[in-house]
């Protein structure tokens, strides 16, 4: 009797069960879900910028640029048309898209902060990305944009719905680690409600079900939810805010309906062992209970409520209802479609039994009943291939395919995708020394390069090597600041010679009166008598490439005559600050495709004094070299200098020394393809180092790009990114 009660309790609790479990599986699922696209501050970045391919959330974000805009100048009111238009394209390109990703990444924070109520996107330098667009505009338009403005976007969350989704996203990353412990438990219980009764195939039939319905139900909840979201808000703003929740809440319908087809499965299996087990049976006594009058007032008023919601919605929503009709309508044919499937695997069930009936008459084994063995290889096979496809979905589930696709911002690093996963002293960067001392500045004397700093940047130099003087502007000109003129003198010519520094002091006599403007850092060779620009345009231009160019990274090597904290202000003033490394200077490395998603793209080296600052680092105990004062090519060596032989970067130092003038006609010999390549084979041998820096004269003449993309093993390399910048 007691055997007999407990039956009775189980085939009681059977179908609480299996509901149960169904649900723990879904509850389980979303959070999974969740963890994989909200709650990790990456994949929120990216699915925030994912919304920006929603016409709807595009046509917002541009909209907000183009009032920035006009807030800063308002004279442009007239021009809000052009504006727009320049920001719609901005904000379709991998540059807005790559600084969007990483503003939403710093708001995750405050998603999941308990006090937030309000979320402000923050979008830097937008104001160089739509002086970019309006290339073809009238330059006076274009003048009168701030490069430094800023665009910021909030969003209210102060409605009842949008409280109470902050709150079930704030509870959900707060149990997120219980993913699988909800999912396991769901597992264990719909697995109990299916094996404890009696009639277990009838109990599977019928938890496959449940688990069908709850997936549907999940299915449903996504525009549902999104639905109740967006007529909480104002008119406004309701089509971005429906873009942005379809951007993080439209794969989840993927999952419930492999969720689904799950139970799909698990429900044909076992009707596929009992064939009178028909949809349209099914589908009559759900009908039957439909329009049958509930057994209480209250029930009666839940089914009353319950079929009025749903007309209504058909009524106001027909595309929606239409849609889940025929997503039901879909499972219940998949169901059907499965079911002829398993069924259609008995004719090999019987041929297999025969087999093992004449195996089994060969071992003289007892047999006693054969219809047994028949059945049970038929339940067997039947279950794995089950398993086979519920295998197929979990892996799915897994894999990347499950959610929804990103935009990848970094396909390509330093101008080519094998790059992306190399760490930072795998990479080979092509370099120019006294990349500030340039042919291209009228005013300049004795110039180490054709171009200047940034204006190599568009013609792939991707390692700048420059001076820095305090300098103070007078009668037109720089006058260099030299605290001790005896003690410098010998420096300035080791620097520039002698010749270089007696037409320096020549100028220098000449420049009287009151100084125009403040002691300042300037770009100088040496004296700024004989070249100089001031460090924080160049430093803006560098950042306004780095914007412009997301996959890009860069070293710097600086001759620094300035105190760090100098150089740390001049990158603040800049925005250049935003873009350092900030990491170790040491193996492990990081690859570029991390140093590209932190937008940590730029290392940052001093010569001299770089204590002090934590992203400013001493460059010779980052780098080793070579020597540097070669007379003529005979006397290239590859030597250890500066740096010793520790330190994890090689830079090669790869011209001829002819103070006070540099000379083009030697960077025609050594800047050659097969010399620099022979050289720098070389000095990698005899190192046995990867040469990170080449570092050229006229690195505009010969070949350096070509030889530093030989050595990263991309013979053939296409134009690189960022060509025809602006000059600095």
């Amino acid at each position: 009797m007691a055997h007999t009660h407990r039956d009775r309790l189980w085939e009681r609790a059977a179908p609480a069960l299996r509901v149960a479990g169904a649900i723990l599986l879904a509850a389980g699922s979303i959070l999974l879900y969740a963890e994989r696209v909200v709650f990790d501050a990456r994949a929120f970045g990216a699915h925030a910028a994912l919304s920006l391919r929603d016409p709807r959330v595009a046509g917002y974000v541009a909209e907000r640029i183009a009032d920035e805009v006009i807030a800063e100048e308002r004279d442009l009111t007239a021009y809000r048309p052009l504006l727009v238009g320049s920001a719609r394209a901005i904000v379709s390109s991998d540059a807005f898209g790559a600084g969007f990703r990483r503003a939403a990444q710093e708001v995750h924070a405050v998603v999941f902060s308990e006090s937030a109520e309000r979320l402000a996107l923050s979008l830097p330098d937008v104001g160089v990305l739509v002086r970019s667009a309006l290339t073809q505009a009238d330059p006076a338009v274009v003048a009168r944009i701030p490069s430094d403005l800023r665009a910021g976007i909030a969003i209210e969350t102060g409605s009842r719905v949008g409280r109470a989704l902050l709150t079930l996203a704030r509870l959900g990353h707060r149990f997120r680690s219980n993913a699988y412990l909800a999912i396991g438990l769901g597992g264990l219980l719909l697995f109990l409600g299916v094996f404890m009764p009696r009639d277990r195939r009838g109990a599977l039939l019928r938890g496959g079900a449940a688990l069908a319905s709850v997936a549907l139900v999940v299915f449903f909840l996504p525009p549902l939810a999104g639905n109740a979201l967006t007529f909480s808000i104002a008119d406004g703003a309701r089509p971005v805010v429906a873009g942005i929740w379809d951007a993080f809440a439209g794969g989840l319908r993927l999952w419930a309906l492999v969720l689904a087809g799950i139970g799909i499965v698990l429900a044909a299996a076992a009707s596929s062992l009992a064939s009178h087990v028909e949809v349209e049976e099914i589908a009559r006594k759900g009908w039957a209970r439909l329009r049958q009058p509930a057994r209480s007032r209250r029930g009666e008023i839940a089914r009353a409520a319950t079929l009025m919601g749903v007309g209504l919605f058909a009524a106001f929503r027909p595309t929606a209802t239409l849609h889940g009709l025929t997503v039901i309508a879909g499972a219940l044919l998949a169901f059907e479609g499965l079911r002829e499937l398993f069924m259609l695997v008995a004719p090999r069930i019987e041929e297999a039994a025969r087999h093992a009936e004449e195996a089994l008459a060969e071992a003289r084994e007892q047999v006693d009943d054969r219809g047994a063995v028949r059945t049970w290889i038929r339940h067997a096979l039947v279950g794995l291939l089950a398993l086979a496809l519920i295998a197929g979905g979990i892996l799915l589930l897994r894999s990347p395919a499950g959610l929804p696709g990103t935009p990848v911002f970094t396909d390509a690093c330093n101008g080519d995708r094998s790059l992306c996963d190399r760490r930072l002293d795998e990479v080979v960067f092509a370099g120019a020394h006294n990349s500030m001392s340039a042919a291209e500045f009228a005013d300049w004397m004795f110039p180490n390069q054709e171009l200047g700093s940034v204006s190599l940047l568009g013609h792939g130099i991707r390692a700048l090597l420059f001076d820095v003087h305090y300098g103070m502007p007078i009668g037109g000109r720089v006058k260099t600041d030299i605290q001790d003129e005896g003690a410098s003198r010998a420096k300035f010519e080791q620097a520039v010679g002698k010749e270089g520094v007696d037409a320096a002091m020549r100028i220098r006599d000449r420049l009287t009166g009151p100084p125009t403007g403040p002691r300042a850092p300037y770009l100088c060779h040496g004296f700024c008598e004989l070249g100089a620009h001031p460090l924080v345009p160049m430093l803006q231009g560098v950042r306004d490439f780095l914007v412009q160019n997301p996959g890009e990274v860069l070293v710097f090597v600086i001759e620094d005559y300035v105190t760090p904290e100098d150089i740390a202000a001049a990158f603040r003033e800049s925005g250049l600050e935003r873009f350092v490394y900030r990491g170790d200077v040491k193996p492990p490395w990081p690859t570029l495709r991390e140093m590209i998603d932190s937008g940590q793209r730029l290392l940052v080296l001093g010569e001299n004094d770089a204590h002090g600052v934590p992203w400013y680092h001493p460059a010779f105990e980052v780098v080793q070299e070579t020597p540097h004062t070669f007379l003529a090519p005979a006397d290239f060596s590859c030597r250890a200098n500066r740096g010793g032989i520790a330190s994890p970067l090689f830079q090669i130092n790869h011209w001829i020394e002819t103070t006070p003038a540099p000379m083009p006609s030697n960077a025609e010999v050594v800047n050659a393809r097969d010399f620099l390549l022979a050289r720098a084979r070389q000095c990698q041998q005899e190192r046995g180092k990867l040469p990170n820096i080449l570092a050229v004269d006229f690195s505009m003449t010969g070949s350096v790009v070509d030889v530093a993309a030989a050595l990263n093993g991309l013979e053939g390399a296409a134009d690189p990114p960022g060509r025809g910048a602006t000059p600095q």
